[in-house]
């Protein structure tokens, strides 16, 4: 059974009803709880398109148990705005999970969303969003705070694996701020495995990214038996790593300003030592080189070719096998 349905928000000043349009996918078996939810970013457009094709093979490929609840654009003011954030306030929605019933515009949104989740109990909820142009598709895991709950973490890398693509760990120092994001609440609070799907960059619906976020999904509903098939990889271009690996940009900006040429594809491992950057000025001199510190993976490189000092250029991920069991 297919349902349409809508998460109500408010009415606008012409009177306007605003709601975020939900999409359910019902077998008459009764059966696992996903969530698949897109563009909380407003302009993280390839993830509303993977749900929107999902919707299409659930159609032709119904469910044999369980739910599925498909949130094309978690985000309706930001996306109509071609806008990463919320813009009655102009935040990030995706900070302010699990949000406040009495208190900003957008944490009132975000307490609408949360409720509407946690109250059909899934066991898993999938973020759909985007990275950077020059991205690999991978996983971004939340901390789990509380490190005593070892079936979270089990549960939630268990998933990850499944996933056909290469996962990642926020990094502890960096993570507080994710806290509130909707799979940070989720985990921390309701205690649901979730985590964010990264597929390509923004503002432009790639077609590689969308086959490969669906095949992420069908790997998921197919290891809960709730369609056909058995998980495979999905990323052919890349052979999956072994172990955990935690996210680190923050020792990779540039200490001048100046122009970038990449020395490094998204994907490719590096040894300490490697060029990753050579900057330079408008006469061609080199400035700076910029290398790895140790022995990492390239997850994704920043849409940009001009840099100050202190810009984000690299997003890598080193082997840290404590870097999720043991958080806390």
């Amino acid at each position: 059974m297919i349902q349409t349905s809508f998460i109500s928000i408010f009415k606008s000043v012409d009177l306007a009803r605003r709601r975020i349009p939900l999409i359910i996918h019902r077998s008459e078996v009764p059966g696992p709880v996903v969530w698949v939810v897109a563009a909380i970013h407003g302009d993280e457009v390839t993830g509303t398109e993977t749900v929107l094709r999902l919707n299409r093979f659930l159609k032709r490929n119904p469910l044999k148990k369980g739910t599925v609840y498909a949130i094309p654009v978690l985000n309706p003011f930001g996306y109509e705005l071609i806008s990463r954030y919320e813009p009655m306030e102009s935040r990030d929605l995706n900070r302010c999970f699990p949000g406040d019933p009495f208190g900003l515009t957008p944490e009132r949104i975000a307490h609408k969303i949360f409720s509407e989740i946690t109250q059909t109990k899934p066991c898993l909820v999938v973020d759909l969003h985007t990275d950077t142009q020059k991205s690999i598709p991978y996983i971004y895991l939340d901390q789990v705070l509380d490190a005593k709950d070892h079936f979270l973490v089990d549960k939630t890398l268990e998933y990850a694996k499944i996933s056909g693509i290469n996962f990642f760990v926020e990094n502890a120092r960096t993570y507080e701020e994710l806290e509130n994001s909707i799979t940070g609440a989720l985990i921390n609070i309701a205690k649901i495995p979730a985590f964010t799907v990264e597929l390509g960059g923004p503002l432009v619906v790639s077609e590689k990214f969308v086959y490969i976020g669906l095949n992420v999904i069908k790997n998921f509903l197919s290891s809960l038996g709730m369609i056909e098939g058995q998980p495979s990889w999905v990323y052919s271009q890349k052979v999956p790593l072994e172990g955990i690996y935690e996210t680190v940009w923050y020792e990779y900006t540039p200490d001048y300003s100046g122009i970038v040429e990449y020395k490094i594809q998204p994907g490719d491992v590096v040894k300490k030592g490697q060029p990753l950057a050579r900057i330079k000025n408008l006469f061609d001199k080199t400035i700076q080189i910029i290398t790895a510190k140790e022995e990492s993976v390239a997850v994704s490189c920043a849409d940009q070719s001009v840099c100050f000092p202190g810009t984000e250029l690299f997003m890598m991920a080193r082997r840290n096998d404590r870097a999720f069991k043991f958080s806390s």
